[in-house]
């Protein structure tokens, strides 16, 4: 008979580092080779048909290192999904569940929620996701964690830091023509599946004809000199609702709030496909880069505009749904 295992796991908010109260429970049941992840959590205030980030993390010298499991779309106040996935390659990553420390549950608004069943605590700003390329087979010296190996921090260097954390390819050149055949509208996740916004195809396809300019909200900005983004403007957070219901709900990711704090602004603009592209004001390190991937901004590009003493400053980017407002300019 197939082996079978089933287990519960807690779930717990986190929020300024710190645990919080139980918000739910996580049902993990393995048949053979299948895992079957099934998710329910209350989170009041949870805006619904957002995106809510699955990752089973493993323990790597003091990191958790998120390996993407899939995602789910969020109801009114609750997160409730199922997954079945390879329990000897969790993720297609090569690891299994066996050595999972536990698993974090990231929500397009910046929610962060966590269980662990190895009896070590889970810390948020430890967590990073890491690509699958990355993952190693034994445990790197902690020169190479925070998702950067020498070999990546020369690259940044010389070649456009824009990088797409669900691109296995790993061609820069993907990411500067932000080809629309990417499925992640904000995320991050975050990997290929990113449970991140999915665009559907049909939103794909009108995007990726030619649109004339169009007003925008804010004040115009020449943020940029090479032509990739236009139309550039500085935007408040509260600029967003302007652009549809979806774009709306990004007033609240933390990333947003954090950019929008510090740099009195966020930038809006358009691509060459005419798509609205949304940046967050900031500079390109380790540090940052972790947290842009983990709230759904897996782009970087440099401006003159944000000078930050001894780092490269710029804008944290990813594309916004904007087919409310597209519908409403006539558009559709």
């Amino acid at each position: 008979m197939a082996e079978y295992r089933r287990f519960v796991a807690y779930v717990y908010e986190y929020q300024k580092e710190k645990k919080g109260s139980n918000c739910g429970f996580v049902k993990i049941e393995v048949r053979g080779e299948i895992c079957r992840i099934e998710l329910h959590l209350q989170c009041p205030g949870l805006m619904p048909e957002s995106t809510c980030s699955v990752y089973g993390f493993v323990r790597n010298r003091g990191l958790l290192d998120g390996i993407l499991l899939g995602g789910c779309v969020t109801g009114e106040g609750k997160v409730e999904c199922i997954l079945e996935i390879s329990a000897g390659n969790m993720g297609d990553s090569g690891k299994s569940l066996d050595e999972m420390g536990g698993m974090i549950f990231v929500t397009e608004q910046g929610g962060f929620f966590g269980t662990e069943w190895d009896d070590q605590m889970i810390r948020p700003g430890n967590f990073r996701v890491v690509e699958k390329k990355m993952i190693p087979e034994t445990q790197p010296d902690l020169s190479e964690t925070e998702r950067s190996s020498e070999e990546e921090i020369a690259e940044s260097k010389t070649e456009a830091p824009e990088q797409d954390r669900d691109d296995r390819t790993e061609q820069a050149e993907n990411v500067q023509k932000e080809e629309t055949t990417q499925q992640e509208l904000h995320s991050q996740s975050v990997q290929e599946s990113d449970a991140s916004d999915l665009v559907s195809e049909e939103m794909l396809h009108e995007h990726d004809k030619p649109h004339p300019s169009c007003p925008l909200p804010g004040t115009p900005c020449d943020a940029f000199s090479d032509g990739e983004l236009s139309d550039c403007r500085k935007i408040s957070p509260q600029d967003l609702c302007h652009l549809g219901r979806r774009a709306c709900m990004l007033r609240n990711n933390r990333f947003v709030q954090y950019g929008s704090y510090n740099f009195g602004h966020l930038l809006l603009c358009r691509n060459k496909c005419g798509q609205m592209v949304l940046g967050i004001p900031g500079a390109y390190d380790q540090q940052e880069r972790f947290m842009a991937n983990m709230f759904g901004f897996p782009y970087f590009k440099e401006s003159r505009h944000i000078q930050i003493p001894g780092r490269k400053g710029g804008y944290w980017y990813r594309l916004i749904d904007t087919s409310d407002f597209d519908k409403w300019d006539g558009r559709q």
